[in-house]
């Protein structure tokens, strides 16, 4: 190898004409010597036979050193031309792993700038829907949705883009006022998106979760659409809701939902957990032909109209062959229930409404004391409208007297008995009242003289129980001071001293710092706890507030647990009197 000054290398190749004129060489020079050998040991004597014949060995010698020398050569030059082809090998694998490197490089690149496109495209869209224009709002739905449809591993982050901005509208009421309607068109146009990705067409997203808690839906669409799992705990569905058809392949919740309108789940296939637990169906719900494999829940469920079950299959067990407890749990109680039409069934028992195993009523012999928390327009003082008449109608006023702590004065003139004690709507004199009752109640007490017979039979003193009636107890704490406590150490003793506290207070704030209703619950008082933000937290037991109907509770107590109750509707002008029969049945 030689180069010409500069970095190319050149290679002197050897010529054909230097081969043939080699091998003439070697052709003559051969012959030369065995002309002289004939010509010098061709004499035919013994010594140059000798001569001739050491010669000829010596070649033979020679020409067998040049032959393994020639196979040495011929070795060297195989060891050559393999160490040559693996060179080739490497030099190729190098150069292919030098490509490999090149093309991630280059996909990386690629990549990098994909990620920075969808970045801007992805969060220029989510300004979009955040404007206050809506074409500019709408203009960023269509363009997450057509970022989702050319970017698989974006449509999960698009779809809860989508279903936090739904969840950003939780007031279904204000949803009717049709001065929100441009807003409204945005949000339909949101729930559109959910449902034409989520039919099993050529557009169809699969494995998609959706979370849609306490979001206010309007006229929701999901027929036909397949769902890996579902949240839409709390929300409130304006409108008829269609889930017709619709595919539930794990776990989907509708605790504490309300449907205005129509609820369509006909032939829908729910393959994981249900829940519907406190779910409040307003119009007609439809579940025919619907399949429930993970073990449906319907507790505290309210079906204010009709709910179909027809053909519905519940873990491969089919509507009609269910225990009676469960299709109970499935019917619908009526949606106004009048006092006049329900019935005791014990002597004293107080009515306050239905519930699906007939009559639901107080027993003040068995359990002295009653609390209920009710939530706005939930039929609260109706509640104790119907208690107070019940109490009228089932004891005497020798039996029972009423002191009615009544703060806001929404029952004045409604008790027009003389089991009237007295009735309070003030502070201070309510606090005065209170004074004289402690003083009488702690002079029932039994002493150590009384004796076991007189324990039993409450015989050591006489006259009526007291019954303290109130009605929007949380206005009873006043600057700070429970105006009830002085009531609080009688609360475990209340059979041995004739007294029955009857709490009605809103669910708002009632899970805590309520001295005299945490006595009450430490003493498995019985209650309702009516409509309210299911936030609150349990309230009495393990019954959270739910979004209920107007009248609708859930009731719990020792004997029944836990039930669905229908309260008696009382109205203003049903005055409690003596009229109406005052003396027990």
């Amino acid at each position: 190898m030689v180069t010409d000054g500069g970095d190319t290398p050149h290679y002197k190749v050897l010529s054909i004409r230097m081969i043939w004129a080699a091998t003439g060489v070697v052709v003559v020079v051969g012959v030369a010597v065995a002309v002289w050998l004939l010509l010098a040991f061709g004499g035919g004597d013994a010594q140059q036979r000798n001569q001739l014949e050491a010669i000829r060995t010596a070649g033979t010698i020679v020409i067998g050193t040049g032959g393994a020398v020639a196979l040495l050569l011929a070795a060297r030059r195989q060891r050559t031309a393999e160490i040559a082809l693996k060179q080739k090998d490497l030099d190729q694998l190098a150069v292919t792993r030098t490509h490999e490197l090149q093309e991630r490089v280059a996909e990386d690149v690629r990549l990098n700038a994909t990620e920075r496109r969808v970045t801007e495209l992805y969060t220029r869209a989510v300004d979009q829907l955040g404007s206050d224009k809506l074409p500019v709002q709408l203009g960023g739905l269509y363009a997450l949705e057509r970022l989702g449809q050319g970017n698989v591993d974006q449509r999960q982050t698009i779809v809860n883009v989508l279903c936090a901005y739904l969840r950003m509208f939780t007031d279904a009421a204000a949803d009717v006022d049709t001065a929100r309607q441009p807003q409204q068109r945005v949000r339909e146009a949101a729930g559109a998106i959910l449902a034409t990705h989520l039919r099993e067409d050529r557009a169809f997203w699969p494995d998609i979760d959706l979370d849609l808690s306490g979001a206010s839906l309007l006229g929701f669409d999901l027929a036909n659409c397949r769902v890996r799992s579902a949240t839409f705990r709390a929300a409130t569905f304006v409108d008829d809701a269609r889930f017709a058809r619709t595919v539930f392949a794990g776990d989907v919740t509708f605790e504490a939902a309300t449907f205005t309108g129509a609820a369509g789940f006909g032939a829908t296939r729910f393959d994981g957990p249900a829940v519907f637990e406190s779910a409040m169906f307003s119009a007609d719900a439809v579940f025919t032909a619907a399949r429930f494999a993970g073990g449906p829940r319907f507790d505290g469920a309210t079906f204010a109209a009709t709910a179909g079950f027809d053909e519905a299959v519940f873990d491969a067990v089919p509507f009609a062959e269910l225990p009676p407890d469960t299709v109970k749990a499935l019917t619908s109680l009526p949606t106004h229930v009048a006092y006049a039409d329900i019935a005791a069934s014990r002597e004293k028992l107080v009515p306050i409404g239905v519930s699906d195993g007939g009559t639901a009523g107080l027993d003040f012999a068995v359990d002295p004391h009653f609390v209920a928390f009710m939530g706005p327009k939930s039929g609260k003082t109706t509640l104790v409208r119907t208690i107070l008449r019940g109490i009228v109608d089932r004891y005497t006023d020798k039996e029972a007297v009423i002191l009615l702590v009544d703060f806001r004065r929404g029952l004045r003139g409604y008790l027009d008995t003389k089991h009237l004690l007295a009735y309070a709507v003030r502070a201070e004199q309510l606090k005065d009242m209170l004074v004289d009752v402690r003083n009488s109640l702690r002079k029932r007490l039994p002493g150590p003289h009384v004796t076991a017979e007189q324990l039993k039979n409450r015989t050591w003193w006489k006259g009526p129980d007291l019954f303290i009636v109130v009605d929007d107890h949380e206005l009873t704490r006043h600057r700070g001071e429970d105006l009830l406590e002085p009531l609080r150490e009688f609360v475990p003793q209340a059979k041995d001293v004739g007294l029955h506290l009857v709490l009605v207070r809103s669910t708002e704030g009632a899970a805590a710092g309520d001295t005299v209703v945490e006595a009450l619950r430490d003493v498995s008082t019985p209650g309702l706890v009516g409509n309210g933000d299911l936030r609150e937290g349990p309230l009495l037991g393990e019954v959270w507030p739910s979004a209920l109907m107007p009248g609708r509770a859930v009731a719990l107590d020792r004997l029944s647990g836990r039930r669905l109750v229908q309260v008696a509707w009382t109205g203003p002008a049903e005055k409690a009197s003596d009229d109406q029969g005052t003396t027990s049945p």
